[in-house]
C-alpha cells in the first residue's frame, strides 16, 4: 500500500491570492474564536504582511496563512504571529462598500488599510485607562472611528527588561465577546524612561498616578 503525502501549502507573494468572498480570522497561536471578516479585509491585511517581509501561504482547502516580517524575526518563539484565515459563508445582513470591497462595518477598522473614498478615520485624544490586571504600569486608550484601541507598557520581567507595549483592539457594540488583534513591541531596556515619560506627556487628559 502506497502512503500518499498530504498536500503542502503553496507559498503567496500576492493578495490576489486570497480570493474568497468571506474567511474567519483568528491568530494561530492563542485559543479564540475566529472572526468572520471579508475577503477584501483579509487581502488588505496580507498585503500589509507582505510589504513587512512577512511569509505567506495557501492550503489546499483555501486556507490562507501568513505572519508579519519584523515581529516575527525579533523573537520567534514569543512574538512571530501566525494568521489564519479559513474561508467560510458570508454572514447574513452584512451590507459590503460597492467602491472597496470591505464590509461597511470594517471601513472604521484601524487594522484594515484602504483608499476607499468612504473611510474617514477620526482619531481621538489618548486618555488615561486604569490597568485592567497586575503587570501593566501605564495603560491609555484611543478612539479611531467606531473602534477603541488600548494600549498597555507592562511590568519588566525576565524575558523583556524593558517591558513590553501591549496594544489590542477593543470589540465595539454588537462585535461580540472577542479581541479582533494584539500587537506586542518589546521596550529596549535603556529606553524604558523616555517611553514612559513621552506616553505620560501624549495622554489626555495627564493624570498623575502613583
Amino acid at each position: 500500500m502506497t502512503n500518499v503525502a498530504a498536500p503542502l501549502p503553496l507559498a503567496i507573494s500576492r493578495p490576489l491570492d486570497a480570493p474568497r468572498a468571506a474567511y474567519a480570522l483568528n491568530d494561530a497561536r492563542r485559543d479564540g474564536a475566529a472572526v468572520p471578516v471579508s475577503g477584501a479585509l483579509v487581502r488588505s491585511v496580507l498585503r500589509s504582511a507582505l510589504h513587512s517581509h512577512g511569509a505567506a501561504a495557501v492550503e489546499p482547502d483555501g486556507t490562507v496563512v501568513f505572519s508579519f516580517g519584523p515581529t516575527a524575526s525579533m523573537l520567534p518563539a514569543v512574538l512571530g504571529p501566525v494568521y489564519r484565515a479559513v474561508p467560510c459563508e458570508w454572514p447574513p445582513r452584512t451590507p459590503c462598500c460597492a467602491l472597496c470591497g470591505h464590509w461597511e462595518r470594517e471601513h472604521d477598522e484601524p487594522g484594515a488599510p484602504t483608499a476607499c473614498t468612504r473611510y474617514r478615520l477620526s482619531i481621538g485624544p489618548a486618555r488615561f485607562a486604569v490597568p485592567e490586571h497586575e503587570g501593566v504600569t501605564y495603560a491609555w486608550t484611543r478612539r479611531l472611528g467606531r473602534t477603541r484601541v488600548r494600549f498597555e507598557i507592562t511590568e519588566p520581567t525576565g524575558a523583556f527588561p524593558g517591558g513590553t507595549l501591549m496594544v489590542r483592539r477593543m470589540p465595539a457594540p454588537g462585535d461580540g465577546p472577542y479581541e479582533y488583534a494584539k500587537h506586542f513591541l518589546p521596550i529596549p531596556r535603556d529606553r524604558r524612561t523616555a517611553v514612559l515619560e513621552r506616553a505620560r506627556r501624549r495622554v489626555h487628559p495627564q493624570p498623575c498616578p502613583a
